[in-house]
């Protein structure tokens, strides 16, 4: 298991087949930048395995349309970036690749191998980040500032959940497939139809999010947040009105293209938004070895309820992990709560600071976590700056729509397959 965590979407990376003198061939050229066959064939697999697809022929027919497209538009986004003077440097990429290095419990330095031996190049990962970064950082620079938000639109908005008190409002996650001249209608809709089937089977969404969609935000794993009856899509949300929570929406057809959407949650409104919940975690973890014995699994897990039961305080924590000379023991710092794995989320929510929870059994070994700070504003958070935040967010990935609109529409873009 790997995640991308940029921050924490998950990304699972997996074997690649031995490549071919066909896989050199160019699949792309956008303002003169090149996307190579090899390149899309990487970018396939990993949609594939980061969301547990099926790895048929027909799957990966369906997704190279989608994911060329959203090769293109890192390139636009890169080239866009660079024009402006934003660089991404070599500290920015070893912080991401150290990112992803700890939040899947592969050891400091060793990411080049691990991907090696699962058949992936290190540079397939390492583009993807710059890419990411860079306009992550274009963003910040160059939208951001000049997204204003008024006293008086803060007034309209909460007087507005105030009207809106008890009315339903739903929290979605969203894949969207727009259609260009690369794809037509007919295979953008058995694409998204064929997204549903595996998501239904047990694939998971915010990674084929992440990997497929082309919204805004893909690399939140298609996070819309909670959407309020009459501010979502009207097709959208005569579907969600509909559908239970934990449910995959059938593709829903848009003017501009096809969506699925995952209904994760459903409540009534209140005036006072959500706050995300902050912990920082520290954890010791009981790797587990290849082809061991049960006995070995028994005895870990009884060694695992042990320091569970008998640790006290992070120090405490921190002290027995340094005696076990594990690499993946240690703090992961701070995460928010809701970016957590379930499990892992479910084990910690209700922990005090200083209390360990109980042993967890994962491929990678036992964990015993730990929280040794929590920020949970709660409800004393300022509900003028949460709104605040809200409003500037929908600005912000308008705004992003547009200029990759434009982008796209400027762009001289020659497919080659």
């Amino acid at each position: 298991m790997l995640r991308w965590i940029l921050p924490f979407a998950a990304l699972w990376l997996a074997a690649l087949p031995a490549g071919s003198q066909d896989a050199m061939r160019i699949a792309a050229v956008v303002n003169g930048r090149a996307i190579s066959v090899f390149d899309l064939e990487m970018r396939i697999d990993v949609a594939i395995y980061s969301a547990n697809l099926a790895p048929t022929d027909e799957m990966r027919r369906r997704l190279a349309a989608t994911v060329l497209r959203n090769l293109i538009d890192e390139a636009l986004q890169l080239e866009e970036a660079e024009s402006r003077g934003i660089r991404v440097s070599e500290a920015d990429i070893a912080a991401a690749v150290a990112q992803i290095e700890d939040g899947n419990g592969v050891p400091r330095g060793e990411l080049d191998a691990f991907l090696a031996q699962r058949g992936i190049a290190i540079g397939a990962v390492v583009d993807r980040l710059r890419a990411q970064i860079a306009w992550s950082k274009y963003v910040g620079q160059r939208i951001r500032p000049i997204v204003a938000v008024g006293e008086d639109e803060i007034d309209e908005e909460i007087a507005r959940l105030e009207a809106a008190r008890g009315t339903p409002e739903y929290l979605v996650s969203e894949i969207a497939l727009y259609g260009d001249s690369a794809a037509s209608a007919d295979d953008l809709r058995a694409t998204a139809e064929s997204i549903v089937a595996q998501l239904r089977a047990g694939a998971d969404f915010a990674a084929a999010a992440a990997q497929s969609s082309q919204g805004s935000l893909a690399d939140d794993g298609g996070d819309l947040g909670w959407i309020q009856e009459g501010r979502g899509r009207p097709a959208i949300e005569r579907v969600l009105a509909d559908m239970a929570v934990g449910a995959i929406s059938d593709p829903i057809q848009s003017l501009d293209g096809w969506h699925i959407v995952y209904l994760r949650g459903k409540r009534e409104v209140t005036p006072e938004p959500e706050v995300p919940v902050e912990l920082f975690l520290s954890q010791i973890v009981l790797p587990a070895e290849a082809g061991e014995a049960p006995a070995a699994a028994g005895r870990r897990l009884a060694a695992a309820r042990e320091i569970s039961a008998g640790t006290s305080g992070c120090e405490a924590l921190r002290d027995r992990g340094d005696a076990l000379e594990d690499s993946l023991s240690g703090d992961l710092g701070w995460v928010r709560l809701d970016d957590l794995p379930e499990r892992f989320r479910d084990a910690v929510r209700g922990l005090e600071p200083g209390a360990a929870s109980a042993p967890l059994e994962t491929e990678n070994g036992v964990h015993i976590l730990m929280v040794c700070e929590r920020n949970d504003p709660g409800a004393e958070t300022d509900i003028r700056d949460t709104v605040y935040d809200a409003i500037a967010r929908r600005r912000m990935a308008v705004l992003e729509r547009r200029l990759m609109r434009d982008l796209r529409r400027t762009a001289f873009v020659d497919l080659r397959i």
